[in-house]
Parts: C-alpha cells; sequence; structure tokens
C-alpha cells in the first residue's frame, strides 16, 4: 500500500506557496482619509502658489508701481511692467500700441491680417516714424504687442535707435551701447525666456545720466 500524500501546508497557517496570505482588506480610517486631504491642500494652495511665485519672480522680477519716467510721456507715473508713449527724442521709445498704452482698452494685437496691405503701410509709417528709413529694423519695434502694454524689447530694436538718441543726447554711441548692454536681460537660468530690454528701466537710468 503507498504512503499518503504529504500536504503542501506548511504548519502554522501558512499557504501552499510556504507564504502566510494577507490579511482581509481594511479601508482606511475616517482620520487617515482627512490628514490626507489637509495635506493636498495645504500643498495645492500654499506648496504650488509659492512654487509659481517665486518661478515668476526668477524670470521676470517685480518692479513696484509708482515709479517716475520721462518727461515728454503720456504719464509722468507709471510701472516699469507697463509701457507708455515715451515721445522724448532723448530717449528710447517703445514699439506702436494699437491700445495707445490703456490697459483698459480691449484691443487686440493687430488690427490687420497677414495679407492685408494695410499692414504693410502700417508698418511703413512706423519705420519712417521711428526715423528708420534707411535701417534694418528688427519687427518688435514697428509691431503691435499682444497687450499693447509690453515695456520691453529685444536689444536689437534699442540699439538701432542709438543713433537718434545719441544726437538728442550729445551722448557718444559708446556710452549708450554700454547702458543697453547694462540692462539687457538674459534668458532665465540661459533657458527660460527670450534676451530682452525693459525700456522703461533703460530709460530710467538714461535720465540719471542725463540728470534730469
Amino acid at each position: 500500500m503507498s504512503a499518503a500524500p504529504t500536504s503542501l501546508a506548511p504548519a502554522g497557517g501558512e499557504g501552499p506557496t510556504g507564504l502566510v496570505p494577507e490579511p482581509p482588506f481594511r479601508p482606511p480610517s475616517a482620520r487617515a482619509v482627512l490628514g490626507l486631504l489637509l495635506t493636498v491642500l495645504l500643498l495645492a494652495s500654499l506648496g504650488y502658489t509659492g512654487a509659481i511665485g517665486g518661478f515668476a519672480h526668477l524670470l521676470g522680477p517685480l518692479a513696484p508701481a509708482g515709479t517716475p519716467v520721462a518727461p515728454g510721456s503720456a504719464s509722468e507715473i507709471a510701472s516699469e511692467l507697463l509701457g507708455q508713449n515715451i515721445s522724448n527724442a532723448s530717449l528710447f521709445w517703445l514699439r506702436p500700441s494699437l491700445t495707445d498704452w490703456s490697459a483698459l482698452s480691449t484691443s487686440g494685437s493687430s488690427a490687420y491680417g497677414p495679407t492685408d496691405p494695410a499692414l504693410l503701410n502700417a508698418t511703413r509709417e512706423a519705420i519712417a516714424h521711428y526715423g528708420l528709413g534707411n535701417a534694418t529694423v528688427p519687427i518688435d519695434l514697428v509691431s503691435p504687442s499682444e497687450s499693447g502694454l509690453d515695456p520691453d524689447l529685444t536689444p536689437g530694436a534699442v540699439l538701432v535707435q542709438i543713433p537718434r538718441v545719441a544726437a538728442a543726447t550729445h551722448l557718444s554711441d559708446g556710452v549708450l551701447v554700454g547702458l543697453v548692454d547694462a540692462h539687457t536681460q538674459a534668458p532665465a537660468l540661459g533657458l527660460f525666456g527670450p534676451t530682452y530690454v525693459n525700456v522703461i528701466v533703460l530709460d530710467l537710468a538714461l535720465l540719471t545720466v542725463l540728470g534730469s
């Protein structure tokens, strides 16, 4: 007579594989769920907001409102974050604004479509206004920004204005180029955002040089 088969289940309640069976599922307690919910809310409201604010400050630190700007502009008090109509020949100018630099306007960035002949005429008028008929003009200098309030230009759009500013201020090209270079902002961490010049800040520095 053959011997009875030996059971594969070890002593001590272990399963056929030798592993102790998993305990039955137990739902998390209300205290654990509430703690997790509060943690998520804190991270979403404080951590996320702080991280976004810090990142925005890294890309472009906020300037205080109420900064005095140049004579001959549309207003005497403005924020460094908002462009305005600077017409003083001794200062660097901003691009055209379809909103007339009004924060309350809802006008779009362009009144013309890309194939509208009026767009070419408007661009030519802007080039003539800036006195740049014999120069290669960066497109951002003669085209409106999306908001109409952008105070920033590419370095090329600022440097092309130096002959006019030099003639009006009697400062040398070298002095003005150095001033522009000193106020040229590189991309954050060398990666994020464009290279730009805040024209309002640049003009405030120029006014200091001029003793105004």
